[in-house]
């Protein structure tokens, strides 16, 4: 997890630095120098003699178990293995070792217990990592309970379905509730039905009393329940039959208290993650390096109340959990405990004499971290699934059981179809094959291939709507159908003979056309429409006009032929476009089933603005804005905060490029830093909004 992984980093390294410059002042590993002892000064041989120092089995225990500990840093380690190591490294405090030792095992025990110390700030660091991945990981899903509740509430047509969901658990309580209470009361009959004499007292053992039911027969005992039953049935029946309230508002009743629990340990793990990374480890201190251990002896105590007390939804409130954890129960005096602890060296240098106190602090947190990995944290994550299954979203069952439920009724009708149509279904699914087959090849094979080939301009390709000489044979007829005419009937053209040149013209009008010639004659026969009829000059005008009406109409559609040729692309491409719509569309939904609605950009981009709509409304809501808590977040907002960004950074990973996604963490980072106040951080989130706007639209 990020926020866990860059929280140990930055205290590993911290600690590894501090460190560092401790043991610069100290080389105990280093080697003997060749000269001889005469020709060095009294310092030099102390420093000689120093460096002839050689770790105890027990030191070197410590220096393999905290490597190991260095080694997790690049990933939180299981508590299991936490565990293990911290049992390897068997810290213990002895009383009479500590006091009998010698000069020479005082030292042993001083470099010893600066090896404790360093071995309990790894592990303290990387319990403390532990803790937050896991207060992290129960709070995230509280916000997708919440929306639920939200969503539910919404809508009376969900409360009704939820009230029909919940019905089976709601029996079955009421079943219980009735059982109860008439055992209840057929104990209470049999007490009121013996003599006072016989009558069970406190006093009674559980023998007596089943000596006295054994002396009751079995069918009086049951009809005697039995009536009880009924009538604690009737009471309960009766006390809902006056209640005010109606199924549907005890059942939205219901739901905004389950919503009000969830808001609740939300708000304390929240709170809890606040109070971690606010007061929790820190080692950003200058010179007085003598602090650090005072800090993680405070930091494991903290741990420990914030574990405990973090899942106490019922007992206590906000306010209260917050002032718990910083009390720090300890067996000794705080004074005490205080002046021991500025008393110790915190560097590694080999010294003569070893402080008990500090001995037994080490041995004591040690205790009080396997405790945390053992008991505490275990006890913790079961107490939230508890809340969690008791007020959070209902379980898969419990909302699908009445389509289930429909589903198992109609199963033996469903197979009866089956078995029955199975030839009738056989064929359905084979023409529903061959349809896709052909649709396919039909509709998105062969408009591709016309289209590549009105590209190619392929004759194969080209549409037409007639023939390529039709036009031109029609033309040339009706020419000569014109100019035999005139010829036959120079007096429709006003000359006795036609020259060369007016057949020529006459050729000419008829292409334009003009049929001046064939009119005349036509009008002039109907004035004799039956001599006209006779000579056939009539009707021999009337097929002509006819001719000249099958040229204008093939005239026409050889502009549509023209028209479609020059537009051939975008008809292939219109013709293409239903195919390849059926198909990218079916194609994108079959991908989403095996993708799922998560991972698509639209989704991760919704719940992206849900999330800093979410960001917004902290800064918005916190009492910082009004001067409180001296304008900065409290621990509960610092813990929202938190977890709205962990989310967001997950979710931006998904939409936004690597460069750009880069910088949205730099702006998060930022984001999240408290101490610059609540008015730096809502301006880092108006940046946020104009600078990624763009991405997340």
């Amino acid at each position: 997890m990020y926020l866990t992984t860059c929280q140990i980093r930055r205290l590993d390294a911290q600690l590894d630095k501090l460190q560092l410059t401790q043991l610069d002042r100290v080389a105990i590993t280093e080697p003997a120098s060749p000269t001889a002892p005469g020709a060095r000064s009294e310092a030099e041989a102390a420093q000689h003699d120093r460096r002839q120092f050689e770790p105890s089995e027990h030191a070197r225990t410590l220096q393999r178990v905290i490597r190991q500990l260095g080694t997790a840093t690049e990933g939180t380690p299981s508590p299991r293995k936490l565990i293990q190591l911290l049992q390897e490294a068997n810290i213990t405090y002895d009383a009479s070792r500590v006091d009998a030792a010698t000069e020479a095992e005082g030292e042993h025990r001083h470099y010893e217990r600066e090896l404790e110390w360093l071995l309990i700030s790894k592990a303290a660091i990387q319990t403390y990592g532990i803790v937050l991945t896991s207060l992290v990981e129960q709070t995230l899903p509280l916000s997708q309970d919440l929306y639920y509740w939200d969503e539910v509430l919404s809508s009376y047509q969900y409360i009704a379905l939820y009230w029909l969901q919940t019905a089976p658990h709601r029996l079955l309580g009421f079943s219980r509730g009735v059982y109860s209470e008439s055992l209840v009361r057929l104990q209470e009959l049999r007490e009121m039905e013996r003599p006072q004499f016989l009558r069970r007292t406190p006093e009674a053992s559980v023998v007596e009393e089943l000596v006295s039911l054994r002396q009751e027969t079995l069918s009086e005992t049951a009809r005697k329940f039995y009536s009880l039953v009924k009538t604690t049935l009737h009471d309960r029946i009766n006390i809902h039959r006056f209640t005010a309230m109606s199924p549907f508002a005890l059942a939205r009743h219901e739901i905004r208290q389950k919503q009000a629990s969830i808001r609740k340990l939300r708000e304390m793990q929240a709170s809890a993650l606040g109070v971690l990374i606010g007061e929790g480890l820190s080692f950003e201190f200058d010179d007085d390096h003598e602090e650090w251990r005072g800090i993680i002896e405070r930091a494991v105590l903290l741990m420990e109340n914030v574990v405990r007390n973090v899942a106490s939804v019922e007992d206590q409130s906000l306010d209260e959990f917050e002032e718990t954890v910083f009390i720090f129960d300890r067996h000794e005096d705080d004074e005490t405990r205080k002046e021991d602890m500025l008393g110790s060296t915190g560097s590694l240098q080999v010294q003569s004499s070893a402080e008990a106190p500090d001995v037994k602090v080490t041995a004591e947190l040690c205790s009080h971290l396997q405790e945390i990995l053992t008991e505490y944290l275990p006890a913790q994550a079961v107490a939230s699934k508890e809340i969690i299954k008791l007020h959070g979203r209902p379980s898969w069952l419990t909302r699908y059981w009445l389509p289930a439920t429909a589903l198992l009724l109609s199963s033996t009708t469903i197979l009866r179809i089956l078995v029955n149509r199975q030839a009738e279904i056989t064929t359905w699914i084979r023409e529903l094959g061959a349809t896709m087959v052909d649709f396919w090849a039909n509709w998105v094979v062969e408009p591709t291939k016309k289209v590549i080939g009105t590209i190619r301009h392929s004759e194969d390709s080209e549409v037409a709507l007639m023939s390529r000489k039709s036009l031109t044979a029609d033309m040339e007829s009706l020419e000569r159908m014109v100019v035999d005419f005139a010829i036959d009937n120079p007096n429709s053209t006003g000359d006795t003979q036609l020259t060369p040149e007016q057949i020529e013209i006459l050729r000419q009008n008829v292409k334009e056309g003009d049929l001046t010639p064939v009119l005349r004659a036509y009008e002039h026969d109907l004035r004799k429409p039956f001599k006209g009829a006779v000579t056939g000059e009539l009707v021999r005008a009337l097929l002509i006009q006819i001719q000249k009406t099958k040229v204008d109409v093939e005239v026409a559609i050889a502009g549509i032929d023209r028209l479609l040729k020059s537009q051939e692309l975008v008809f292939g491409m219109v013709g293409l476009t239903p195919g390849l719509f059926i198909s990218v569309v079916t194609a994108r939904w079959i991908a989403g089933l095996f993708r799922g609605k998560q991972i698509r950009a639209g989704k991760m981009k919704e719940q992206i603005v849900r999330r800093l709509r979410s960001v917004d409304r902290i800064f918005t809501a916190s009492g910082a804005i009004r001067g409180q808590n001296q304008g900065c977040l409290n621990y509960k907002e610092h813990g929202l905060l938190l977890c709205e960004v962990h989310v967001l950074r997950e979710d931006a990973r998904r939409v936004l490029s690597k460069a750009l996604w880069g910088d949205f963490v730099a702006d998060l980072d930022e984001l999240v830093d408290v101490r610059g106040g609540v008015q730096k951080q809502m301006k880092i989130m108006e940046r946020i909004r104009w600078a990624y706007g763009h991405w997340l639209q």
